[in-house]
């Protein structure tokens, strides 16, 4: 079906007519400025394979109040703008079960690994209050700047409920991501590099503000793909607890912000081994297995003002000999944090250069402060 201009659908249920190709959408738009309006109407694949609806080189289009099931990609978004899509059910597509480890974790696919909504090389463009469960990916952002992506429901996707790749200055904001997880079979918490979001390399300046990302592989998860960062993003009063992982991990980043998130009741509540110029602040990091804040081979970070209680270690910051990189553990501000209830340290430095310690309360801890020079000189 071409659409080349405004359409409001007859409400029923599309599929492939017997000689329809499947590698073509059911729907494409073929024209600017289209409001194409589902009324309820359903678009179903049937049988996991090829796009729902196809929008590919477009201006100023609007999807809205449809369902889309049952196909490889519900919905694609190609080299397009000021696209919005809405109160769209794009759920139960490809979702393959028992996918182990994908087997491009160092080079990132562009083209995705099918699911729900996605968008390529999209710009000021807006995706709310979708629903986009039961799929591999619920929303990926490919190379796409300026979009907001607001008030969807992406939980219980195979590996992530909302991905961004190489996309910047975009708003990720009260999305409810939850158990968006993968087991691989190999240990208990071996998850497969599942999240509910994660943004991969040369992803900047975005705002990831008030999602809900329980109970994922892991909850938030910056992924620096061959050492490629992803800087300046803004991660604020989200919550990632009950990560069998982390609830956020950020690795080989500079300048990223983590400021009101719950990060609690997971293996680790921070893991930010490799990143610089990073700032962990008001924070509640409670009851995690392991430790509160885990740091190796960090650089000029700033951890304050969180509540730090009941972990293995509150906060954990070392060097070691390392063959992925020999950057410094050194240059932190410590202060004005509660530590409390640590199993073990509050605050345990090992080859750790610099380390400012001020303001912090220290609680009923097993020890408080630990600093150990194992394979440098102090």
């Amino acid at each position: 079906m071409k659409i080349t201009e405004s359409t409001i659908l007859t409400p029923g249920r599309y599929t492939r007519a017997g000689n329809h190709n499947p590698e073509l959408p059911i729907i494409e738009v073929e024209a600017d400025g289209v409001v194409l309006d589902m009324a309820g109407a359903v678009l179903d694949g049937e049988d996991f394979s090829g796009v729902g609806i196809l929008v590919r080189g477009r201006s100023d289009v609007t999807i809205r109040n449809g369902m889309i099931r049952g196909f490889y990609q519900g919905l694609q978004i190609e080299n397009c703008q000021r696209v919005t899509i809405e109160n769209c059910v794009v759920s139960d597509n490809h979702n393959p079960v028992d996918a182990g480890w994908l087997a491009d974790t160092a080079n990132p696919s562009e083209d995705g690994f099918g699911g729900g909504i996605h968008l390529s090389h999209v710009t000021d463009s807006l995706i709310e209050g979708n629903t986009t469960t039961n799929n591999f990916n619920g929303i990926d952002l490919v190379r796409c700047e300026r979009v907001t992506v607001r008030g969807n429901v992406a939980s219980n996707s195979g590996n992530v409920g909302l991905h961004l790749l190489a996309s910047c200055d975009n708003i990720i904001a009260d999305n409810r991501a939850d158990h968006c997880i993968r087991f691989a079979g190999r240990f208990w918490n071996d998850t497969a590099d599942s999240a509910g979001i994660l943004l991969e390399e040369f992803s900047h300046r975005n705002r990831i503000v008030g999602n809900s990302l329980r109970s994922g592989g892991d909850g938030f998860f910056i992924r620096a793909n061959n050492r490629h960062p992803s800087n300046d993003n803004f991660i604020a009063r989200n919550d990632g607890s009950f990560s069998p992982n982390n609830a956020f991990e950020a690795t080989f980043s500079d300048g990223n912000v983590f400021e009101g998130n719950q990060a609690s009741f997971s293996n680790y509540g921070f893991w930010l081994g490799y990143s610089r110029n990073t700032t962990v602040r008001d924070n509640r990091v409670i009851s995690n297995r392991t430790d509160g804040v885990a740091i190796e081979h960090g650089c000029n970070n700033t951890i304050e003002a969180n509540e730090i209680r009941g972990n293995l270690c509150g906060v954990r910051l070392w060097w070691s000999p390392s063959p992925i990189g020999d950057d410094p553990s050194e240059n932190y501000a410590v202060r004005e944090n509660t530590f409390s209830k640590s199993r073990q340290y509050g605050v345990h430095c090992l080859d750790t250069r610099n380390v400012e310690m001020s303001s912090n309360r220290f609680n009923n801890n097993s020890q408080d402060f630990r600093q150990v020079w194992e394979y440098l000189k102090g």
